[in-house]
């Protein structure tokens, strides 16, 4: 059974990011980008620290599969690492964000017997190039599919809000073409709203090399 996409609520968002993922709802649909992790391997060198995780993914929706593999100095790093090899280069606005706290606890204290299925609660804070910082949370019974699963939220909430951004753009470039004040305001409103995830100044500058190579 696939893993259905958690709404914003789920994803440990304050108010401002909520309002950033709703609206990326609103605008991509059903173009929304939603992953499920099918398996993680996860290989620490217990001598140097160095961790290597192998992760195979789906994109729900779609039924696309890809493979991640990263090294860092602990799992979140790692995983990091694997999906910059994988989207950074399409989605730019990755490179402008980092990892500022990531916690990991769990609920001894409401389990009997020996507790050992308790769930494991991850939580992660990333800070964009302004400042700003978003936090998400998991739970699982696994402390490496908890830490996975927050680290991918956060990824996919970034990746979201750029290709958002990206459809407002072209919408508003239309808008002005079309002389459509109403949707120009509109667009530059919700646009507004957007730039509160990061920086997308790499974005703009990719769009208008894409633009200049289609001429």
């Amino acid at each position: 059974m696939s893993e259905e996409m958690p709404p914003s609520s789920e994803l440990g968002l304050d108010e401002k990011a909520k309002r950033v993922d709703v609206l990326a709802r609103e605008i991509l649909g059903e173009n929304y980008f939603h992953f499920e992790i099918l398996n993680a391997a996860l290989r620490e060198n217990m001598k140097d620290g160095g961790v290597h995780l192998d992760c195979k993914l789906l994109r729900t929706g779609v039924g696309q599969e890809m493979d991640l593999g990263g090294e860092g100095v602990g799992l979140v790093d790692a995983f990091f690492d694997g999906v910059m090899g994988v989207f950074a280069e399409e989605y730019p606005s990755l490179k402008t964000i980092k990892v500022s706290d990531f916690q990991v606890g769990s609920e001894f204290e409401k389990k009997e017997g020996r507790g050992s299925d308790a769930l494991a609660h991850a939580r992660l804070q990333i800070t964009n190039s302004s400042g700003g910082t978003f936090t998400f949370s998991r739970g699982t019974p696994s402390v490496t599919r908890s830490s996975v699963r927050v680290a991918l939220d956060a990824l996919t909430f970034f990746i979201n809000s750029e290709r958002a951004y990206i459809q407002l753009h072209l919408a508003l470039q239309d808008a002005r073409d079309r002389r459509r004040s109403d949707l120009v305001q509109k667009y530059r409103q919700q646009m507004g709203i957007l730039v509160h995830a990061t920086s997308y100044s790499e974005v703009i500058e990719k769009l208008k090399k894409d633009a200049e190579e289609d001429d």
